[in-house]
């Protein structure tokens, strides 16, 4: 149920774009947000976290 959600949500918002901005612009956004999907994918493979950095820089900042 949640990835058939997730498909329709995405096939409106494509079909919205593709109406309003063109063709181009609705292969652009679709190829931003792959792309930045694919970086949160390895980000989160190589287990990084943005509590992991926060907890860092707070710890020199208070040394």
């Amino acid at each position: 149920m949640k990835l058939a959600l997730i498909g329709a949500i995405t096939g409106l918002v494509l079909s919205i774009s593709w109406t309003v901005w063109g063709f181009w612009t609705a292969i652009g956004i679709l190829l931003t947000t792959a792309i930045f999907a694919l970086i949160g994918l390895v980000l989160d493979l190589i287990g990084f976290s943005f509590k992991g950095i926060v907890n860092k820089l707070s710890t020199k900042l208070a040394e």
